[in-house]
């Protein structure tokens, strides 16, 4: 078979893996390299199946992949995924997987190119943790400053008490007192759950995640003289990591306060929509701001690890940590944004499937080639 000799003939020392298998996966023929990535001798790999050596998490999203290829929806497909090794531990690579139909048989075939990215992901997941500590950071003034708030005002309303006529006037001002440090409870609530991560993805409603983060920046907003508005036609559930939304909305609520120097408006709209990409239904949000906007040259580079234009003050992984968790959700993000005097201002907006993220690490990305 022709395409069978060209595997054997070129690519055997090749440092990326490559395997001819049939449509489910069964390996017809592979390199070296492949056989290493994926913890087999060369003499074994022929008797490989590399879709039951894909992570379970990972299997339907290839899947739905494939049963696009070979419905000829789209010629071919890039997926980054992760492979069981024997001794239970996982490797991340990124495979380019296109059909090829052999003459002989008259049966189709998968030529997959794979590239080990392991370390790649060690080292993004270290970015993305060193990111998700600075936003605690950045939070942490907003969290002191909304808890001293009605600490002071609690402080006030019991010397009040303690001073007043008559025993009625006391009790009004303990019930305003108690009202304070019911807000209090709830900032310091809502400063825990920033960050609580579950080992799964759970139905989440998204209105309550934009909330609990509204409520840590209510401060931001009054001293930067941001006017805020959440409008929603739904009350959707998302499956998700409740931790990771709350920081997607957590940087891009953020930046918007930040470009709007002089005060504005902050809109945050939230209500069904559809993936383009696929057609499926789920949430749609849009968080608009009134600031300054972005240059073409922001625009194009906004998701690049490290790239930022605040300076010192910025580490640059806060959009880029932004965008991986939205492709972890397997979701969308579309940015418009104009710089314009007196009326510039950003628009991101963001639609996630109702399924969103799967599994305890649905972490991979995929898209047609």
């Amino acid at each position: 078979m022709a395409t069978h000799r060209a595997i054997g003939e070129y690519f055997t020392h090749a440092a990326t893996g490559f395997a001819l298998t049939d449509v489910h996966g069964k390996v017809i023929d592979a390199n070296a390299t492949l056989a290493r990535i994926i913890d087999h001798t060369p003499g074994e790999i022929s008797d490989a199946n590399l879709f039951e050596l894909t992570h379970p998490e990972d299997q339907s999203r290839h899947r739905t992949m494939l049963e696009r290829l070979l419905a000829a929806e789209i010629p071919g497909f890039i997926i980054e995924k992760r492979y069981v090794r024997r001794d239970g531990t996982v490797v991340w690579v990124r495979n380019s997987v296109s059909m090829v139909n052999d003459e002989e048989s008259k049966s189709p075939h998968l030529i997959s190119i794979c590239e080990d990215i392991n370390e790649r992901k060690r080292a993004e997941r270290v970015l993305e943790q060193q990111e998700q500590m600075a936003s605690i950071g950045r939070l942490t003034s907003s969290i002191v400053h909304e808890i001293a708030n009605p600490l002071e005002a609690v402080h006030n309303l019991i010397f009040l008490a303690q001073h007043s006529a008559n025993l009625d006037e006391a009790r009004s001002h303990l019930k305003v007192a108690e009202e304070e440090l019911a807000r209090a409870s709830e900032i310091t609530m809502q400063g825990l759950q920033f960050h609580r991560q579950t080992s799964g993805a759970t139905s989440t409603n998204v209105v309550d995640i934009l909330q609990s983060v509204l409520a840590l920046f209510k401060g931001k907003f009054k001293a930067s003289r941001v006017d805020v508005q959440l409008k929603k036609e739904d009350a959707p559930e998302l499956k998700c990591f409740a931790g990771e939304m709350r920081q997607v909305f957590v940087n891009l609520i953020g930046n918007a306060v930040e470009s709007m120097h002089d005060g504005g408006q902050l809109a945050i709209r939230v209500r069904p929509g559809t993936e383009w990409r696929t057609g499926s239904t789920g949430v749609r949000i849009t968080i608009a701001d009134t600031g300054s906007g972005m240059s073409a040259e922001t625009r194009k580079r906004m998701y690049e690890p490290f790239y930022t234009t605040k300076g010192a003050a910025g580490s640059g992984l806060g959009l880029w940590v932004t965008a991986n968790i939205v492709h972890k959700h397997q979701g969308c993000i579309h940015v418009r944004s104009k710089r314009i005097s007196g009326a510039g201002g950003t628009v991101f907006t963001l639609v996630f499937p109702y399924a969103g993220a799967e599994g305890k690490n649905a972490g991979f990305q995929e898209y047609a080639a």
